[in-house]
């Protein structure tokens, strides 16, 4: 009986393993027939080890595996098309990853050998240590790249202490001359009173000494008596009257335009160059004691600055406009000031306690900070006490604080960015290029960078993290569109012309970014680092890998970082990646191919040059009816044929002033002034057609400005597609 018994369940495991592995098969079966696929790979870490636990997902579809102890995984049920795979990171060592680039699946395959790498992170406990602690053990070029010099990155450089950078010294008075400030209408510009804060004061602007060591001051007359008004003839930069307050610039901001040693040489009398940043506008900065009515508040509120880092009142009264309608202009009407100018910005309130580098800028223009604030009756949220390892972005700003890195030397205590998912990667720029007029949400509408108080004592001491944190809860409203002249962050963080598609400031580019196609691109996630290297002067990503080619610092003034890309597809299948390798070396940068430098002989320099005008003037032709028009892309006074040129037209603008003269203006066909294009490049990479300006028009155009409408893609070029928005 018991040998029956045990034939009986041997027969019974026997079926039921055979049931097993026919379901299996038959399942596999249906999966073959269904035509879904498996894809196969591993899950790394950045020193090459597999990652356990990690949970990998296909994008849109249901299909999920957990890694095995040596980071392997394997996806079943994958249905074909192009697919992107995404990362849960196991445990807070790692952070979030995923493959860039899609997958192409086809119905019934077996993809092996995907590779993903996860970056580390630092821990709750890591503090941030300053540049010069990195610069030891990474490279010299990598270090220089961020060593505040004037060929370094303007990231490192935008805030300088001191006077060594200001632009257009010329425009200042000589020690026995003076400069009159005047508002928009002409009048002598009336500014907040230093001494006591609350009246309004004359203002000149002087100099004292010689270079390299002379002073630039703001002297401020005293209040008037009622009744009494002051003339051009009464201000001066004499030592009277004996209650004149003279304030020292004493930091920059900004400013030193888009060549190497722009600050050094503003009326572009060098050949400029075209790296990722702009000119626009720099600003003065005083020392909070050199305020008399701010040391008279702090005292009278028990705030004391002692023992602390430098503070500085981050604008002062008046800045100068780099960029603009040229002065001397024809386009410009009567009493008009064309750039640059010296401009007013907040006149007539300056002079506050809130209004100071550590709360207003610091976010986005240092690097390691830590704050305290208090909130008082007459001033909300001043900041009481602040500290920074480094003025200016340096490492730490994308990498994260790197004490234990610092300390240990191990990658996977750091942010590695390359490793980041897309949306990480671009939140890395987007806390400070995706928020110029965002506010926090903790607390409410008091810190412009991103900030959120809930973090205050952890990593990053409340300011934005990348990867760690997500950047909609640093920002009030986050992504939705402000459309209101003056901005308001309560409305949206993005401040966008009416069409809530296109920015109308600068540090827009991520929202921007993220209603253009490339966002939805379906071959590969694009980032920021797709197109720019932070690390850099030189527009281009340090390395862009297509095709077999690997291009150092792709040019885009002559289209090669465009159609590196695009080239053998859509409009441009008739050339090749090979075409595009013949502009890099035109344009004198490096190019290779399977690590062998790239050379051309002269006749095949012209044949691929021909080749891409031949596709380019076709595309303008069918989309534009432009056919005719002269291929001259690497011409900045005549870009006809730059990709940039339509489809990142400059619509936004750097100043945050209105006036017509900010935008660059020209005459539109009945001869009156209209903006023919600003400064900032739209990111949503579309044409804007003259006629999304045209509909902007006010219909009464004595109420009108030549700035309500937004530039356009043909504006620039064309006057036709001006519009102007006022009776001059």
């Amino acid at each position: 009986m018991r040998k029956l018994f045990f034939v009986f369940m041997l027969l019974i495991l026997v079926g039921a393993v055979g049931a097993v592995s026919t379901s299996s098969v038959m399942s596999a079966q249906s999966d073959q027939r269904a035509g879904q696929a498996v894809i196969s790979g591993k899950v790394k870490d950045v020193k090459g080890a597999g990652v356990k636990g990690a949970v990998v997902t296909v994008e849109g579809q249901k299909a999920k595996a957990t890694t095995a102890a040596n980071g392997s995984f394997k996806l079943t049920g994958v249905n074909p098309g192009s697919v992107f795979l995404y990362v849960k990171t196991p445990s807070p060592a790692y952070l979030d990853g995923e493959a860039l680039k899609a997958i192409p699946v086809k119905g019934g395959a077996r993809i092996t050998g995907v590779e993903i790498t996860l970056s580390g992170r630092p821990s709750a406990a890591a503090t941030y240590v300053g540049g010069k602690n990195c610069a030891g053990c990474h490279d010299e070029k990598l270090s220089k790249a961020l060593d505040g010099s004037p060929h370094a990155s303007i990231h490192s450089r935008f805030v300088t202490e001191g006077t060594s950078r200001m632009v257009y010294k010329n425009m200042w008075p000589e020690p026995s001359s003076k400069y009159l400030p005047r508002d928009p209408k002409g009048k002598l510009l009336m500014v907040q009173d230093p001494l006591d804060g609350k009246g309004l004061v004359h203002l000149v602007l002087c100099t004292k000494g010689d270079e390299p060591k002379r002073e630039y001051l703001f002297k401020f007359y005293p209040e008037q008596k009622e009744g009494v008004s002051l003339a051009e003839a009464d201000l001066d930069c004499s030592d009277k009257p004996a209650g004149a307050v003279w304030i020292p610039i004493a930091a920059t901001i900004g400013g030193e335009g888009n060549w190497g040693e722009g600050y050094a040489d503003p009326d572009h009398k060098k050949p400029d160059r075209h790296p990722n940043f702009g000119e626009g506008k720099q600003r003065y900065m005083c020392r909070v004691q050199d305020v008399p009515y701010l040391v008279k508040w702090m005292k009278e509120n028990n705030v004391s600055r002692e023992g602390q880092k430098q503070d500085y009142i981050d604008y002062m009264p008046v800045f100068i406009m780099q960029d603009g309608t040229p002065a001397g202009s024809k386009v410009l009407a009567k009493g008009e000031v064309g750039a640059p100018m010296f401009w007013q910005k907040s006149p007539k309130k300056w002079a506050t306690p809130d209004n100071t580098l550590s709360r207003n800028c610091a976010g986005c223009h240092a690097t390691g900070v830590k704050i305290k604030t208090k909130d008082f009756k007459d001033y909300k949220t001043v900041v009481t006490d602040w500290d920074y390892k480094d003025l200016n972005i340096t490492c730490e700003r994308c990498h994260g604080p790197g004490s234990e890195h610092a300390k240990s030397s191990d990658k996977a205590q750091i942010i590695t960015p390359k490793h980041l998912t897309a949306k990480a990667g671009n939140e890395l720029c987007g806390q400070c290029h995706g928020n110029h007029d965002g506010r926090s949400i903790t607390p409410p509408g008091v810190y412009k960078p991103a900030y959120d108080g809930n973090y205050k004592d952890t990593l990053g001491h409340g300011f934005f993290v990348p990867g760690v944190y997500n950047l909609e809860t640093f920002f009030a409203n986050y992504e939705k569109p402000t459309t209101s002249l003056i901005p308001d962050w309560k409305e949206g963080a993005f401040h966008s012309w009416p069409d809530q598609t296109h920015g109308r400031s600068h540090s827009m580019e991520l929202s921007d970014l993220r209603r253009s196609a490339h966002y939805r691109n379906k071959t590969e996630k694009l980032t920021c680092t797709t197109c720019h290297d932070a690390h850099t002067l030189d527009a281009g990503p340090a390395s862009l890998k297509v095709g077999g080619y690997d291009f150092a610092n792709a040019a885009y003034g002559n289209n090669t970082l465009c159609l590196a890309c695009h080239a053998g597809s859509g409009q441009f299948k008739d050339i090749t990646t090979a075409d595009v390798a013949v502009l890099q070396l035109d344009a004198r940068r490096k190019v290779t191919k399977g690590g062998a430098a790239v050379t051309a002989k002269a006749t095949d320099t012209a044949l691929a040059r021909n080749r891409v005008a031949r596709s380019v003037a076709k595309h303008m032709q069918v989309g534009a009816g432009m056919g005719g028009a002269l291929y001259t892309p690497d011409d900045p006074k005549m870009p006809v044929g730059n990709c940039a040129s339509c489809h990142m037209a400059k619509i936004g603008k750097l100043q945050d002033i209105d006036v017509d003269a900010m935008y660059h203006l020209d005459f539109d066909k009945s001869g009156k002034s209209a903006v023919a294009e600003g400064n900032v490049a739209s990111h949503v990479f579309d044409i804007v057609w003259p006629g999304q300006s045209a509909i902007l028009k006010n219909p009464d155009p004595s109420k009108g400005h030549d700035y309500d409408i937004m530039p356009n893609s043909c504006s620039k070029c064309h006057a036709f597609a001006r519009i102007s928005g006022d009776l001059d």
